[in-house]
């Protein structure tokens, strides 16, 4: 039985070579859904920052926990290691938010792009983030994030 199925799976080949090709592009964007959806339903795409970026924004929650991934990793190369650690610790959730991303090198609009954001997205995720950090931290924490991101 096994060897019947192999053979007319072969013959079929022989007769249309593309019988089984595999469209990667269409998979590809079938599942950038799937992927919002899933990460939408981790502890990360739960977090409040991200819902009220994807939902304010019109981004999906991969480009919203991208986008601030990327903001706070900025911030991080301005601040003192010892406030950002002050930072993550009183505020954990940022630290998932930029373990669910891989760190990046690149500029901060890169990142963006990367993600299918343009530029002038920075400018507007940047409140979202200052808020969030403001609703967890002291004032003197959420000046030292400002700083970082002008």
């Amino acid at each position: 039985m096994k060897r019947s199925l192999i053979a007319f799976a072969f013959s079929l080949s022989l007769i249309s070579p593309n019988a089984f090709a595999f469209d990667f592009a269409s998979a590809i964007q079938s599942a950038a859904p799937l992927t919002d959806a899933v990460v939408a339903n981790t502890s990360v795409g739960s977090n409040p920052l991200v819902k009220n970026i994807t939902s304010s924004l019109g981004v999906t929650p991969t480009q919203a926990i991208g986008g601030s991934a990327a903001l706070f990793g900025e911030a991080k190369k301005d601040m003192k290691p010892a406030d950002f650690k002050s930072l993550t610790s009183s505020m954990p959730a940022i630290g998932s938010l930029m373990s669910a991303v891989p760190a990046s090198t690149s500029p901060l609009m890169a990142q963006f792009a990367k993600l299918g954001l343009k530029p002038e997205m920075i400018d507007k995720f940047t409140p979202f983030i200052l808020d969030y950090v403001k609703s967890g931290t002291t004032p003197a924490m959420e000046n030292l994030v400002a700083a970082a991101l002008k």
